[in-house]
């Protein structure tokens, strides 16, 4: 498949690069879907009177 060390070194390096820039892709896309949903809130507990402290 490879005829040179430099052909196996260059395919390595591409390999590498690649798996980089997919593991960041998918971590940053996480992180885009959490922030863009919303917590669910409760409006009663939220309405509801506090205990004096």
């Amino acid at each position: 498949m490879f005829t040179t060390l430099e052909s196996v070194q260059a395919e390595t390096a591409y390999r590498q690069e690649r798996a980089k820039r997919d593991f960041g892709r998918g971590s940053r896309r996480q992180r885009q879907e959490q922030a863009t949903k919303a917590e669910p809130r409760h409006a009663r507990r939220a309405l509801r009177p506090t205990t004096a402290a």
